[in-house]
């Protein structure tokens, strides 16, 4: 009888790790073995789809990624858009959850119409821009010239100096209703008390966000600000479809560089290119993490 009895509670306790099973298979699947493929064939010289003639050549795949100047560029590129789309990304959306937090009436459909963009396809986003933007016949240019602001008008994909905030403007107009969403579902768990004491405190509005919402939505915060600055320095098809990567370098990132090499077969070199991606991510992302999340209060 004992031993029935823990055998049935070995099987009790057991029984979630089964629920684990499906995940952990995909997990490994598709995660950990294409890491570890990609990790081995960053240390060989690959120029061709033949594996047969693969060239071990040591760390020289991550040396040359460092010399080389379009990865200097896609360095600094993806740097500049990370830093410029999160902020705003972070900056709107906050802003947004706040002001539909509010009891209005319009704000569920509000709410839907800030959030739609995120669930269309980037690469249509991004050649709905395109042609927006385009040069003279674009519809941005077209009315600022007819409004009299021609000095306005610009070359927006096309200007070296230009093309990388543009493309920027785009993924943050895509991407601040989710982050709103974000920040929503945080406002939302704070216990109305907190709002009523500080009312009778006499607390304003900026008091009652200072004290009371910011610091209660600090995971939320920490959460859209991770997201948001991993997805910047992953952009992909975003670029892809707006630019590719030009006018030049000057719209280069991480992700198209990438798709460069392994397009035109350099298998080793696009490995490389994606193992210091992951690098860099993880080098900015978890310490940033980790400080905001040693702040956050438990309610």
């Amino acid at each position: 009888m004992y031993v029935d009895k823990g055998y049935k509670r070995l099987k009790k306790r057991r029984y979630p790790y089964w629920l684990a099973v499906p995940g952990i298979t995909f997990f490994v699947l598709f995660f950990i073995i294409p890491s570890v493929m990609g990790l081995i064939l960053s240390l060989f010289n690959m120029n061709g789809y033949d594996f047969s003639k693969a060239v071990f050549i040591g760390i020289e795949n991550y040396k040359n990624a460092f010399v080389l100047p379009t990865m200097r560029r896609a360095i600094i590129n993806s740097f500049i858009f990370s830093a410029v789309t999160t902020f705003f990304k972070v900056a709107f959306g906050l802003m947004l959850a706040v002001m539909l937090n509010q009891k209005l009436k319009s704000s569920n459909l509000l709410r839907t119409v800030f959030f739609s963009p995120a669930v269309v396809n980037s690469i249509a986003v991004g050649l709905i821009f395109k042609s927006l933007m385009h040069p003279g016949k674009g519809l941005i240019d077209t009315v600022l010239n007819s409004v009299n602001l021609e000095f306005l008008a610009k070359n927006w994909l096309g200007d070296p100096s230009l093309a990388i905030y543009s493309v920027s403007f785009i993924e943050i107009w895509k991407w601040s209703g989710f982050t709103m969403v974000i920040f929503l579902s945080g406002m939302q768990a704070v216990s109305s008390d907190y709002y009523e004491a500080a009312k009778i405190d006499g607390a304003d509005g900026w008091q009652k966000f200072k004290y009371i919402t910011f610091p209660l939505i600090l995971p939320s915060f920490n959460n859209a600000l991770i997201i948001n600055l991993v997805g910047g320095l992953k952009v992909f098809d975003l670029v892809q479809a707006t630019t590719q990567g030009g006018p030049g370098t000057a719209t280069e990132v991480f992700s198209t560089l990438m798709y460069k090499s392994f397009g035109s077969g350099r298998f080793g070199e696009g490995c490389a290119v994606a193992i210091l991606l992951s690098v860099i991510i993880a080098v900015f992302a978890i310490p940033t993490y980790a400080f905001i999340e040693k702040r956050e209060v438990i309610q």
